[in-house]
């Protein structure tokens, strides 16, 4: 992002590369990528330095604002951040736990419809393991969540609960019951 700033002031922000004419003079749109951050300067148009956003799973991020200092001859973003709701996200984390759990045993539910219908068959005690063991695994996340009292400690148990890229760590491994899943 790049701001034009005239006489100490922001007079324009540009989100993406554009043509621009400043001062009578055209400019091509892959300007503000090659010229150098010198040369932007001399026509006034200036890098916006960037503030960096906290982890949006835990924050809200607000409006950018930008702000020419000309004691540092930057231009400079800002924006205001607030905690998310812990009760929120504790229900939400909570949520999320038993739709994975669902997920995970849903595929073998069929074995349980049968069951019902008659009951001379059976379901494998592989699938009664590996269910239960979804099922624990599902509480014990529900249990570390709901025991959190604020951010710090959701924090801990979300990076125990999730990897960087979001997706869930590790639930039971569902080898043994492979063979019985229809989806």
């Amino acid at each position: 992002m790049w701001a034009l700033v005239k006489d100490g002031k922001i007079d324009t922000i540009y989100s993406g590369t554009r043509a621009v004419i400043l001062n009578g003079i055209q400019y091509p749109h892959n300007m503000f990528t090659l010229y150098t951050t010198n040369e932007k300067k001399l026509i006034g148009i200036y890098d916006i330095v960037r503030k960096d956003a906290p982890d949006p799973n835990f924050y809200d991020i607000g409006t950018s604002s930008y702000t020419y200092n000309s004691d540092t001859d930057t231009v400079n973003e800002d924006f205001d951040v607030t905690e998310k709701d812990l009760a929120t996200m504790k229900s939400t984390a909570d949520d999320a736990a038993k739709r994975k759990s669902h997920t995970e045993i849903q595929p073998l539910s069929w074995l349980a419809q049968r069951k019902t219908f008659d009951n001379s068959k059976t379901i494998p005690s592989a699938v009664k393991t590996y269910a239960a063991a979804v099922r624990s695994h599902c509480a014990t996340i529900c249990t570390a969540v709901d025991g959190c009292s604020d951010l710090d400690a959701f924090k801990t148990v979300h990076a125990k609960i999730y990897d960087e890229d979001g997706e869930y760590y590790t639930w039971p491994d569902d080898s043994s019951v492979e063979e019985y899943k229809r989806y």
